[in-house]
C-alpha cells in the first residue's frame, strides 16, 4: 500500500499538502477575475495594434525562466517523494522551457526578419502548436498518476536520479524533434499560415483540439481531498484557455489585442504555480522552524528542571508531567490555527486526546 500524501508528508512536502479553504476561495476569485478580464477583452480581440517584434523575446524570456525554475523546483519535491506524479509534471514544465526557446528565435522580426533556425512561414504557428498541445498532455499524464496514488497503487521510483536524467534526456530530445519537424521537415506538415494570419488553425481544427486538450487536463485534475499543487495548476490551465482562445481561436491575426492579451494570460498562468511553490515552500520551512523551536526551548526547560537540586524540586510537579503539559498547550495552539483542514484537525484531537490520558494517569 503507497502511503505517500499521509501523515507527516502532507504537512512537510508542497506536491502532497492539502488545500485550505481560504487557498480555495483565493483561487476561485482569481478564476472569476480572469473570467472577467476575458469576456471585457473578447469584443475587441481582432483590434489590430501597434507591430513589437520585441514583445516576444522579452515575453517569451520571462516565461521561459518562470517554466524552468518550476520546473527545478518539482525535481526537486521529486527528490524526497520520489513520486512519479511529480516527475511527469515537472517534465511538463521542462518541455515548455525549452519549446518556448525555438518559438522565440523563430519569431520573424523578432531576432532576423524571417527568424532564425531555418524558419520558414508555418514553422512558429507549429512550435506553437506543439508547446500548448504537450503541456496539456503531461498535466493528464500527472493526474491520471495522482489518481492510482490515490487508489493505493505503488507510484514510488526506485532510483530518483537516475529517473531525473533519462527524463530530462526524453524531454529535450523530444523537444529537438518537434523544432526539427517544424523547420526541417516544415513542408509536411499542413499549412496554418497566410502571410501574418493564422485563421487556418481554427478552420481545420487544430487550434480548438489543442483548445480541448486543455480542458480535459483542467477537468482530470479535480480530485477530492484537493491537494495545493492541483489546486492552482487547474487555475493554470483554466487561464490557459483563455490563452489559446484570444492568441489562436478568436483571434487570427499577429500583433492584433487577442495575440497581446492572450500572451499576458499566458504568462499570468505560468506565474501562478512558481509563486505558490516558492510562498508555501517558505511558510512551510517558516513552520518547521518554529516548531524545531519550540521542541529545543521545552527539552531545554526540562533539562534545567532535571538538573534542579532535588530540595528545589520538592513540592513540584516532575519533569515527566511537565512534557505532558507542554504538548498539551502546544496541541491547542496548533487547533486555534485557521489552517489545519478536516484530517489534520482530526489527528491533533487524537494526539490531544493521549496526552490529557497520560496527564490524568500521572496525577492519578
Amino acid at each position: 500500500m503507497n502511503t505517500i500524501g499521509s501523515g507527516g508528508e502532507r504537512r512537510l512536502f508542497l506536491v502532497t499538502a492539502l488545500a485550505s479553504r481560504r487557498q480555495i476561495q483565493l483561487a476561485a476569485v482569481i478564476a472569476a477575475i480572469a473570467f472577467l478580464a476575458f469576456t471585457v477583452a473578447l469584443p475587441f480581440v481582432r483590434v489590430p495594434l501597434a507591430k513589437m517584434p520585441a514583445f516576444i523575446p522579452s515575453y517569451e524570456a520571462a516565461l521561459f525562466f518562470i517554466d524552468l525554475i518550476t520546473a527545478l523546483l518539482l525535481f526537486e519535491q521529486f527528490m524526497r517523494l520520489r513520486l512519479a506524479a511529480v516527475l511527469a509534471l515537472a517534465c511538463g514544465y521542462l518541455f515548455d522551457a525549452w519549446l518556448i526557446v525555438p518559438h522565440a528565435l523563430s519569431f520573424p522580426g523578432a531576432f532576423a526578419p524571417g527568424g532564425l533556425l531555418g524558419a520558414k512561414m508555418q514553422t512558429t504557428a507549429w512550435l506553437y502548436v506543439f508547446w500548448h498541445g504537450g503541456f496539456p498532455l503531461f498535466v493528464m499524464t500527472y493526474a491520471l498518476l495522482r489518481r492510482r496514488e490515490a487508489a493505493g497503487a505503488a507510484t514510488k521510483i526506485a532510483r530518483p536520479v537516475r529517473a531525473i536524467a533519462l527524463s530530462v534526456i526524453a524531454v529535450t530530445a523530444l523537444a529537438v524533434v518537434l523544432t526539427v519537424l517544424a523547420t526541417v521537415g516544415h513542408d509536411l506538415l499542413p499549412v496554418v499560415m497566410q502571410d501574418s494570419n493564422y485563421s487556418l488553425l481554427v478552420t481545420k481544427g487544430i487550434s480548438p483540439a489543442v483548445w480541448a486538450l486543455t480542458l480535459i487536463a483542467m477537468l482530470m485534475l479535480w480530485q477530492r481531498p484537493q491537494r495545493v499543487v492541483d489546486l492552482w495548476l487547474t487555475l493554470v490551465m483554466w487561464i490557459w484557455l483563455f490563452d489559446i482562445a484570444l492568441s489562436a481561436i478568436v483571434g487570427s491575426q499577429r500583433f492584433d489585442l487577442g495575440f497581446y492579451a492572450g500572451r499576458i494570460f499566458g504568462l499570468i498562468a505560468a506565474s501562478f504555480l512558481l509563486i505558490t511553490l516558492l510562498v508555501e515552500m517558505a511558510r512551510l520551512y517558516a513552520g518547521a522552524l518554529g516548531a524545531a523551536a519550540d521542541a529545543e526551548q521545552r527539552f531545554a526547560e526540562l533539562l534545567r528542571a532535571r538538573a534542579r537540586p532535588e530540595s528545589q524540586r520538592a513540592g513540584r510537579e516532575r519533569p515527566e508531567a511537565f512534557a505532558v503539559r507542554q504538548n498539551i498547550a502546544h496541541y491547542r495552539d496548533m487547533l486555534s490555527t485557521e489552517h489545519l483542514n478536516e484530517n489534520q484537525r482530526r489527528a491533533i484531537e487524537n494526539l490531544l486526546t493521549e496526552e490529557e490520558a497520560k496527564l490524568a494517569a500521572k496525577e492519578g
